[in-house]
C-alpha cells in the first residue's frame, strides 16, 4: 500500500509499505479521503507544539480525519461491517485507568492519538486498522467529504452541549473556520440567536452562504452581551475577546487551541462576572448526534470543503492548506481513487 511519510519540516514522501494486519477487536479499513487541518499544517511546517514539547517526532505517518470502507476484520468484530463506510475517532486509550473505567476516555493519561500524539501512525495511508469500538457507520445520505469532516466537527457539537445552549440564548462564535461554522450551525439548530465573528471577509461570506449572521468583530454593544461564547479559532486576540463578550453568569467554551500562553487573558473578569469556562477536547460521544444534524440538513459540512487533491499532489494540498486566502476551510486528499464518489473532485 501507499502511505504518506512526514520526515522533516516541509519534507513529504509517499512510500510503498506493507499493509497492517487487524488485531482482535480491530478492522482493516481502506481509506478514501483524508482531511487536513491546522494540526497537520503545524507538523508540516515544523511549528507544532507537539513537536516542540517532544510529544511527536519525525518521521511519522500523519492524518487523523478520515473516511473509508471496511475490507477486513480481526477476531471479535462484527462481520457485517465488511463493505461498510466508516469513520472513527483517533483516541487509543489504556482501558485500565480510573478515567477509562468511568467512560472518560478523553482524560486517559496514557492515551495516544493516531497521527497526532504518541507513536501510532496516522490515517494517511491507503489501509489502516481501527478498533471497532472507535467507529461510526456512515449513512448513505452523507457524502465521503462530510464523513471525513465528522472527526473535527464533532468537537463543535461537544462545545455546544457543554454550554447547555438553549433556544433562549444569545451565542457568539469566534472564528468562521471548520470548528466555528459547525458550532454556529449546531447552535442555530437548537434555535439560539447566533452570530459568527471573523475578520476574514471570505470566511464571513461562507458563514452568510450557510445562512448565519456574520460580522467582522465585536462592537461596543456586544460587550457582555452573550449568554454563551464559543472561541473556535485559537487566535490569542479572540481568546481575550471571549471574556469581554460573555455576560454575567454566562458560559465560555474554549474550543480552539492556542499554541502559546495568552498574554492579557482577563481571568479576573471571569471571576467578577461569575462566568463558567470550559475547555473542550474532542467530540467523542457526539458523532451520532452530529450525523443526525447533517442528515437533517441542519449542519452542512460539504460546504466547508475547499478542494480535494489526489495523493500524487500532496505538496500542492499542503500549500493550499497554508494559503490563508482560500474561501473554504477544509482541504482533503483522496488516498484511493477507486473509492471516489461520482462527480468532480
Amino acid at each position: 500500500m501507499r502511505a504518506i511519510q512526514l520526515t522533516a519540516p516541509r519534507t513529504l514522501t509517499v512510500t510503498e509499505t506493507a499493509p497492517p494486519e487487524p488485531g482482535p477487536g480491530e478492522v482493516l479499513v481502506r481509506v478514501s479521503l483524508l482531511g487536513l487541518c491546522g494540526t497537520d499544517l503545524g507538523f508540516f511546517d515544523g511549528s507544532s507544539n507537539y513537536l516542540r514539547d517532544g510529544l511527536k517526532s519525525y518521521p511519522f505517518v500523519p492524518g487523523h480525519e478520515w473516511i473509508g470502507t471496511v475490507v477486513g476484520a480481526g477476531s471479535g468484530t462484527d462481520p457485517e461491517l465488511i463493505g461498510r463506510r466508516v469513520s472513527g475517532h483517533n483516541f487509543r486509550v489504556c482501558g485500565r485507568c480510573a478515567h477509562c473505567h468511568a467512560g472518560r476516555i478523553r482524560s486517559c493519561p496514557d492515551r495516544s492519538e493516531i497521527g497526532v500524539l504518541g507513536p501510532r501512525p496516522g490515517a494517511g495511508a491507503q489501509l489502516i486498522t481501527a478498533p471497532q469500538d472507535t467507529l461510526t457507520r456512515i449513512p448513505d445520505a452523507l457524502s465521503d467529504a462530510a464523513g471525513a469532516l465528522l472527526e473535527p466537527t464533532a468537537a463543535a457539537v461537544h462545545a455546544v452541549d457543554r454550554l447547555a445552549v438553549t433556544a433562549s440564548d444569545r451565542v457568539a462564535v469566534l472564528g468562521a473556520g471548520t470548528l466555528g461554522l459547525a458550532a454556529a450551525q449546531t447552535a442555530r439548530a437548537i434555535g439560539a440567536d447566533t452570530v459568527v465573528l471573523d475578520p476574514n471577509p471570505a470566511a464571513r461570506a461562507l458563514a452568510t452562504e450557510l445562512g448565519l449572521h456574520a460580522q467582522a468583530g465585536p462592537a461596543v454593544v456586544d460587550e457582555e452581551a452573550y449568554d454563551a461564547v464559543i472561541e473556535a479559532s485559537g487566535n490569542e486576540a479572540a481568546v481575550r475577546s471571549a471574556v469581554r463578550l460573555v455576560a454575567a453568569g454566562g458560559r465560555v467554551a474554549q474550543l480552539g487551541t492556542p499554541h502559546h500562553a495568552v498574554d492579557g487573558f482577563d481571568a479576573a473578569g471571569l471571576v467578577i462576572r461569575d462566568v463558567t469556562l470550559h475547555g473542550v477536547l474532542s467530540g467523542i460521544g457526539y458523532w451520532d448526534r452530529l450525523v443526525g444534524l447533517v442528515e437533517s440538513g441542519a449542519v452542512n459540512l460539504d460546504a466547508l470543503v475547499d478542494r480535494v487533491f489526489p495523493l500524487d499532489e500532496l505538496d500542492a494540498a499542503f500549500a493550499r492548506l497554508a494559503d490563508g486566502s482560500r474561501n473554504r476551510p477544509k482541504v482533503l486528499v483522496r488516498l484511493d481513487p477507486a473509492l471516489a464518489e461520482p462527480g468532480p473532485a
